[in-house]
């Protein structure tokens, strides 16, 4: 008996499947049927987990139908404006279905800044709440009454009134 071409079969979502050969030996011996067997091999499927700016928090091998775990809580460092709060992932972490990745999400909240501005004496004349970049605007200038020895006219504030850049005291 001359055997065909060793047959396939189609994969499913578990396994991959080669021919291992025949169920019987290939000799006649009257009416027979001969079964091709196959040998199976899961599939292994990559799921990874990256973090907002792409960098790979860890990649896992699974099989079909195994729980997926998601790594530890990623973070994201604050900058001068914002700072962030691990939101989730982009999309639901589920069983291993196939190929998967999810990335990181984040909601941001501006930070704060405190702007005072200080009489000579250390009364606060102003204190407002800034963004990162803003622009301050400093009170109307601050009088002082006179002494017995000295009038007193304002001529500025003690450094240059920026763009906020963090918690600043002017005096």
């Amino acid at each position: 008996v001359t055997a065909t071409a060793n047959p396939t079969t189609d994969t499913d979502s578990t396994y991959t499947y080669a021919f291992a050969g025949w169920d019987k030996e290939l000799t006649c011996t009257g009416n027979m049927t001969i079964t091709a067997v196959y040998s199976s091999s899961y599939i292994d499927y990559t799921v990874v987990f990256k973090n907002w700016d792409g960098s790979v928090l860890s990649s896992k091998t699974y099989h079909y139908g195994d729980k997926v775990t998601a790594p530890t809580n990623p973070t994201k460092a604050a900058n001068k404006t914002y700072t962030y709060t691990f939101a989730g992932w982009d999309k639901a972490v589920v069983d291993c279905a196939d190929d998967a990745t999810y990335t990181a999400t984040y909601t941001s909240t501006y930070i704060n800044y405190s702007v005072v501005f200080k009489d000579w004496n250390g009364r606060v004349l102003s204190s407002k709440t800034y963004h990162y970049g803003n622009k301050v605007t400093a009170p109307a200038n601050p009088t002082r009454a006179a002494d017995e020895t000295y009038t007193y006219t304002f001529i500025g504030w003690d450094k240059e009134i920026v763009s906020c850049s963090g918690n600043a005291v002017y005096t």
